[in-house]
């Protein structure tokens, strides 16, 4: 039996973030006008944050009820994400999917009675705050527990001790927090390290479609 939301608890969830799209790299507004001026469209879906059957993504068997169809457990998202984070909660794990949550509501609030101009304004100052290893922790955390390639990257003098690139290989992400990165092999022969996010550069390995990071020696 799925505990599913109430209407209200749809409505509450949209309105919390202005009909838009909870995912910080969609932001997709999610309500506007149809042709019958007596009708508006809706593109968004409340998705539950952990699922409201067993069986289904991130689902937490302690949670009542009551507790599922809360909107604490839900978030509003466009149907694209929706059926994203559905499709792989292993990327899109719940602590991720509540750190959006918090980001779209926060944003929400900031813009609150702002005009066109402030609002703008507002986000771009929000978007130049966030720090660097904020930064590199919103891309990394997604890929915790997948598999990227890990490039052991020199620069300054280390270049001219062991040359400018000491060779890669493909590891799991375990952890990420915004000071390291912890990446290894799970398993019997299991290993793993923690790089500090500071020696670490991001980028896209579009040859084995996974993310790489640079490990940077000076």
């Amino acid at each position: 039996m799925r505990d599913d939301f109430t209407e209200e608890v749809k409505r509450i969830l949209a309105a919390r973030v202005a009909y838009v799209c909870s995912n910080p790299d969609c932001r997709a507004p999610t309500s506007g006008p149809q042709n019958d001026t007596a009708k508006a469209l809706n593109v968004g879906v409340a998705a539950h944050i952990t699922s409201a059957a067993e069986g289904g993504p991130q689902y937490d068997p302690l949670l009542s009820s009551e507790e599922r169809r809360h909107p604490d457990n839900g978030i509003w998202l466009c149907q694209t994400c929706a059926k994203l984070i559905d499709n792989d909660s292993s990327r899109f794990t719940e602590k991720l999917i509540r750190a959006w949550k918090e980001i779209a509501e926060d944003r929400a609030l900031s813009t609150i009675g702002k005009t066109a101009t402030d609002q703008t304004l507002i986000i771009e100052t929000t978007t130049l705050a966030e720090s660097e290893p904020q930064r590199k922790l919103r891309a990394i955390l997604p890929w915790k527990g997948k598999t990227v390639k890990l490039s052991q990257m020199t620069s300054g003098k280390a270049v001219y001790m062991i040359g400018p690139v000491m060779g890669s290989s493909f590891v799991e992400v375990l952890d990420c927090t915004e000071f390291f990165v912890t990446v290894g092999k799970t398993g019997n022969e299991g290993w793993s390290r923690s790089i500090s996010l500071s020696s670490v550069e991001i980028s896209f390995d579009n040859q084995h479609r996974c993310l790489e990071l640079q490990e940077h020696h000076r």
